[in-house]
């Protein structure tokens, strides 16, 4: 595609968009009446997610109009009747009830802003139903809160996202390093990543159980493990969309904490009160100086983060400027000397208008990310790749026929650069800037009670690849009406216009090449489906089952040879994956219980040619080293006196490995003499990851209480073992060293945090 028409193209959607928001405007006196709430909590002024708002007419008990807010605590209710009396409430647990009597003239148009102060005492309430629920059902979905994520051990006082994500069905890590997650047979490289909107590359620690989120700064993240609608584009396998909240609105607020694993400072509070405030959080790891006296061993693993963002809520606009830096270095097999580094630079804002005089929402997020990975032996870094990105993006939406009709575009120009050694034989290094448009819209249809359709196609332009066509689609189905059972399903086509090359012959490397599709070259894309059946019993217990398929297209991977070689070639497969999960919740107080079932079949096979040589005929097709056919793990927790207790256990098969064929002595013939030299020892390979690794298991305990110490001030102790009966998991084989190398021994820890508000 020229530049011209692609130019051509741009202003096409920016025309369509300006005409769709303008007609808007322009109609808007023509509208029924429009009531818009935002709804924030009276304690810290942050948005409550999920609130429930309801109107009813007054004198009568009939629901007649209702809404659901958003991560910004905003929702509207559109046509409404006016000239009426209304009563309007505002529910949320653990927050005293609203209400209000409200009417409405013909195309009036009303925000009403709310803060619900917290209620004192115990909830049972606080249960399964206090999940946020798509309107399209929850197939492919996992919802994850702050007190999901404090449920899971950790080695610091707060829990932390990613050891959370780790513990779902579905999802595979390669160890306790390396900061890779693997989602239902996709490779990291085909995850998108959305802070706010704004796109981070890998904001995981190289210690698996940390990364950039931790309990005390994330509002709500969804991971999409497959069947994500069509606002998300780029991403082949599964989206982790993440909300941070803002600072509070109130009161300054600050803490600081320190555990064997590393330190951290907090900080956060208004900056005009009610209006606008600032929060700003630091953590770095300890643990490398920390173990040899802890454990007698070696963690040879650096990480570090900082987050902050300043935030405005207004009563028509609310906006997040969110920076975000990490930087990891160490060796993932330790005694291999091949240290791995890399780093996260974000800077962006989004901003969620919704002034009276718009019709419609108007979303908009524009910003910087920038990424660089390495790897080197003797501190020099011999290979290195860089993605970094401006982008824009602007998101509207539209009543069509009385259905609600979303649709966006987005401008990212993406700057490759890439400088690799003599390792990566097939690739070349690189220095592109390319752009890269999105486009997509989405219609939410809701017939009646117990249906909702929403139907939706991306597309993504480049002046180097085709443009892409992705129609998606959810649909649910509540039998009765209600949210006790749903029925629901996802499918839809998914491309990505870049590609990530990794070494996947070794477990002990995550360096991973970013790079654009060669023109020419076909787009790596996917097809999902999923099918989902959820069911309620009562108000406490809550379980699901999911069975998905995937099938993965241009997927490049390495091509293997019996011989063991430092050099990589990669070659193109197709993938396919399959597979279900189990979900069981259970919660009322003082009890939690989680449980989650996770069966799956990775397999690539060659698109051409083949993937490799064993010792007598061509690879065509193997399972990769993510491919763990059983996971199951569980969560206790139990409240007793001022303490809380929390149990992790988990099991999963073992995933592929390559076992060693066999030993020779290789001799350069005719220019070395075979009766002269005995040749170089070398080991030859079976079929790649032909044989299993044994199972892996480990249980995770933790205990933590909170005192008072003076007005304002508090502690909270926390003291755990990760491993706690001290299991020996392999992470890796040195078939040269004959080195073994096992995943964390036994690590108990005490963590203290000190607190002021």
């Amino acid at each position: 595609m020229s530049l011209s028409a692609l130019l051509k193209k741009v202003s096409l959607c920016l025309l369509l968009s300006a005409m769709f928001g303008l007609f808007g405007l322009q109609n808007a006196a023509a509208q029924e009446a429009l009531l818009r709430v935002v709804a924030v909590s009276g304690e810290d002024g942050s948005p409550l997610v999920a609130a429930n708002v309801l109107m009813y007419r007054q004198g009568e008990e009939e629901l007649r109009y209702n809404c659901v807010t958003n991560n910004d605590g905003f929702c509207e209710i559109r046509n409404i009747e006016p000239g009426m009396e209304y009563e309007l409430r505002i529910t949320y647990v653990g927050f005293a009830r609203f209400r209000q009597n409200v009417s409405l003239e013909a195309g009036e148009r009303e925000t009403i802003r709310v803060e619900l102060p917290p209620e004192m005492g115990e909830f049972d309430e606080i249960t399964v139903r206090g999940e946020r629920v798509l309107t399209t059902g929850e197939v492919g979905v996992r919802r994850i809160g702050s007190v999901d994520i404090g449920r899971i051990p950790t080695p610091g006082v707060d829990g932390d996202l990613v050891s959370y994500l780790s513990s779902e069905p579905g999802v595979v890590s390669t160890g306790d390093r390396g900061g890779d997650l693997f989602i239902r047979g996709g490779t990291p490289d085909q995850n998108q990543i959305l802070v706010d909107n704004l796109p981070i590359v890998k904001p995981f620690h190289i210690s698996n159980l940390f990364s950039a989120f931790s309990e005390d700064i994330v509002q709500t993240a969804d991971m999409y493990a497959g069947g994500y609608g069509a606002e998300y584009s780029g991403a082949t396998s599964a989206v982790i969309d993440i909300k941070l909240r803002p600072g509070n609105m109130k009161n300054f607020a600050a803490s600081g904490a320190v555990s064997p694993y590393m330190v951290s400072l907090h900080m956060e509070g208004p900056i005009k009160t009610d209006g606008q405030s600032f929060l700003l959080t630091g953590r770095r790891s300890v643990i490398e100086d920390v173990s040899p006296t802890l454990i007698g061993e070696e963690i040879p693993l650096q990480f570090s983060d900082i987050v902050g963002r300043y935030t405005i809520q207004g009563d028509n606009i609310s906006c997040n400027i969110t920076g975000i830096r990490t930087n990891d270095s160490g060796e993932i097999v330790p005694g291999q000397e091949l240290r791995h580094s890399w780093s996260n630079n974000v800077l962006g804002a989004r901003c969620l208008a919704f002034d009276t005089g718009f019709n419609h929402p108007l979303e908009m997020t524009a910003g910087y990310s920038g990424y660089q990975n390495s790897e080197g032996a003797g501190g020099d870094n011999e290979r290195f790749s860089s993605l970094n990105q401006f982008y824009m993006n602007l998101n509207l939406q539209e009543l069509i026929l009385g259905i609600p009709v979303n649709y966006g575009f987005g401008v990212n120009f993406r700057n490759f650069n890439i400088d690799l050694q003599e390792k990566f034989i097939s690739q070349r290094s690189i220095n592109r800037i390319i752009p890269v448009i999105s486009l997509f819209t989405l219609a939410s249809w809701e017939p009646n009670n117990r249906w909702a359709v929403q139907p939706g196609v991306a597309s993504q332009i480049s002046l180097d690849s085709p443009t892409s066509l992705e129609p998606r689609l959810r649909i649910a189905w509540k039998p009765d009406g209600t949210d006790q059972q749903e029925l629901s399903l996802a499918a839809g086509r998914y491309v990505q216009l870049t590609t990530g090359v990794s070494d996947q012959r070794d477990v002990g490397t995550v360096f991973t090449v970013l790079q654009p599709v060669e023109t020419g070259d076909p787009l790596p894309s996917s097809l999902h489906g999923i099918l989902a059946y959820q069911q309620r019993l009562g108000n406490f217990f809550v379980a699901n089952v999911e069975g998905y398929v995937k099938d993965y297209k241009n997927i490049q991977v390495s091509k293997w040879t019996p011989e063991n070689r430092i050099e990589l070639e990669t070659a193109l497969a197709d993938g396919f994956t399959y597979g279900f999960d189990l979900r069981f919740r259970y919660f009322k107080n003082p009890f939690f219980i989680s449980a989650g079932y996770g069966w799956s079949f990775v397999e690539y096979e060659a698109t051409s040619g083949n993937l490799g040589a064993w010792i007598e005929e061509p690879v065509f097709e193997f399972s990769p080293a993510h491919d763990q056919r059983h996971k199951l793990n569980t969560v206790l927790g139990y409240k007793f006196a001022d303490f809380e207790g929390n149990i992790r256990w988990e099991l999963g098969s073992g995933k592929p490995y390559t076992r060693i064929f066999g030993f020779d002595m290789s001799v350069r013939v005719p220019m070395e003499d075979v009766t002269e030299t005995p040749g170089i020892p070398r080991i030859l390979f079976s079929r790649p990851f032909g044989e299993r690794m044994p199972y892996y298991h480990r249980l995770d305990v933790s205990v933590n209480r909170s005192f008072s110490l003076s007005q304002g001030w508090t502690v909270k102790a926390e003291t755990g073992v990760i491993n706690a009966y001290n299991r020996n998991n392999i992470f890796n084989f040195d078939f040269n060293t004959l080195q073994r190398v096992d995943q964390g021994p036994l690590f108990p820890y005490l963590s203290v945090k000190i607190s002021r508000l």
